[in-house]
């Protein structure tokens, strides 16, 4: 039995193979994949743990498709394993489809793996190769945890300065006219995630608050000039998303 597939089945000789090719962990089969790749994706703790202390370098290693550990640890949903694959010089690699590990927290709907990568202060403004952001997969699959953390974490990272949490500004905003510039600045930012920025200038020469833009149809988005389907599909279904966001978030206050 090879050493891949004693990974795969968690052989119970696996960790004597690893001693006896401890200098040789980074081998790998046609697929490109490692020992360490296949331990973190059938979740087997006590296996990476081997692996990375017997050769901290499979930690950068990646396969065919430009996957790392970390990568494969996240989309498998073991926190544990990510902290154990974790390291800096990784963190923002991108596979071939130009995703960094944060990337697949969100596309996994990893929610308490997304926390680490955010404590750890990783870039949420990826885009990948379809022109895709983050936000734009978060808000395409549903996933409105992950979309209420990665705007939380934008704001923070963007407005360093105010402590206050996305929902929370939006809440200050509802009687005090003062804080309108928020709101405006939330529709930029909304815009410039979904790669829609160009359209700004028809927001903003209308005076279009977030509050504006929530409450948006298809044809009115027609009137403002938007006049590609597919830009007005995506902003359709980015609304219909962040109003159940809201609606749920008022439930939970309720």
């Amino acid at each position: 039995m090879d050493l891949h597939t004693a990974c795969t089945l968690n052989h119970p000789k696996v960790i004597d193979m690893l001693t006896t090719l401890s200098n040789n962990l980074n081998i790998t089969n046609k697929k490109g994949w490692t020992c360490l790749m296949y331990a973190c994706y059938y979740g087997n703790k006590n296996l990476v743990d081997r692996i990375v202390d017997l050769d901290p370098t499979t930690l950068f290693a990646t396969n065919n498709d430009k996957q790392t550990p970390l990568m494969i640890a996240t989309m498998s949903g073991n926190v544990s394993i990510v902290k154990k694959t974790f390291h800096v010089d990784i963190l923002e690699m991108p596979d071939k489809l130009g995703r960094s590990a944060m990337f697949y927290a969100v596309l996994y709907n990893q929610e308490e793996i997304l926390e680490y990568f955010i404590e750890k202060q990783a870039n949420c403004n990826v885009v990948d190769n379809f022109g895709k952001t983050m936000t734009m997969t978060a808000i395409s699959k549903g996933f409105q945890r992950v979309m209420k953390l990665l705007y939380e974490y934008a704001n923070r990272h963007e407005k360093k300065v105010l402590k206050t949490t996305w929902s929370e500004k939006l809440e200050m905003t509802k009687n005090n006219h003062q804080n309108d510039e928020h709101l405006d600045y939330q529709v930029e930012k909304l815009l410039r995630q979904l790669s829609l920025e160009k359209y700004w200038p028809l927001f903003d020469k209308r005076n279009i608050r977030y509050n504006d833009f929530l409450k948006l149809s298809e044809q009115d988005l027609k009137d403002i000039g938007i006049n590609l389907f597919g830009p007005r599909r995506k902003l359709i279904m980015t609304i219909d998303k962040l109003n159940e966001l809201r609606t749920s978030q008022e439930h939970s206050r309720s």
